[in-house]
């Protein structure tokens, strides 16, 4: 009898204790849910910015790029380029359309000091140089803040991008490939200008060398230096 009361009390306080451990451990993953949630609720403004994040990483794993890019905006001539990047070397644009421009080149590479920017008018048998601080050039240029302002993802493949650095209120970003790079981004100003530029077609990591994305043919016979710009606040 003894014994039987005896087992019935284990029985008891080992069920007693399976239903705390069982209400501290439902417990527990609610607070470390909600702890998460933030990060893992599609509508949430840090699981929106994270997953930039990533898409910025995956786009770090581009050395090199060569792409044609077609800016379009409403009024104007359809401006078709030839984009040519390699990291941290050198970008390059060879202007294709419209006819009166076709031929003329933009490349900014990094030098001592700051960035050597060259436009090359082979029509006039001319080339542009100036050297801009990386301060100038990010006023010049105003070029986009990651991670701030509002991100907002439409599905897997496209998101807008809000209250960014530059002149652009609002940036919608169509992404396809394997290293979900941008096929079509729509750039709004306020009052509802627009650009839109598309990439018909993006070849990466082709082994393109600096001299590919500086080379000027024919080389120009006369150079002019644009002065810096002038110091801020002068």
């Amino acid at each position: 009898m003894g014994s039987a009361t005896a087992r019935k009390r284990v029985i008891i306080v080992f069920v007693n204790w399976g239903i705390l451990l069982l209400v501290l451990g439902v417990g527990l993953a609610a607070t470390l849910f909600a702890a998460l949630w933030p990060y893992l609720n599609p509508e949430s403004p840090i699981w929106a910015q994270q997953r930039l994040a990533e898409l910025v990483r995956t786009w770090e794993r581009v050395r090199d790029l060569e792409a044609q890019v077609t800016l379009l905006r409403p009024g104007e001539p359809r401006l078709r380029v030839r984009f040519l990047y390699l990291a941290g070397a050198a970008m390059r644009l060879e202007l294709q359309e419209p006819p009166e421009l076709a031929g003329e080149v933009y490349t900014l590479r990094p030098v001592e000091g700051g960035w050597l920017f060259v436009h090359f008018r082979p029509r006039l048998d001319l080339g542009l140089e100036a050297r801009f601080s990386l301060a100038e050039l990010e006023t010049l240029l105003s070029p986009p803040v990651w991670g701030k302002g509002e991100v907002r993802w439409l599905n897997e493949a496209a998101f807008v991008l809000r209250g960014w650095s530059g002149p652009f209120q609002e940036a919608e970003v169509y992404l396809e490939g394997e290293l979900r790079l941008p096929k079509r981004v729509i750039l709004r100003e306020q009052g509802g200008a627009f650009v839109e530029l598309q990439i018909a077609w993006v070849a990466v990591n082709q082994g393109l060398g600096l001299r590919e994305l500086l080379i000027l043919d024919p080389l120009p016979s006369r150079w002019i230096r644009i002065p810096s710009l002038p110091a801020s606040g002068a």
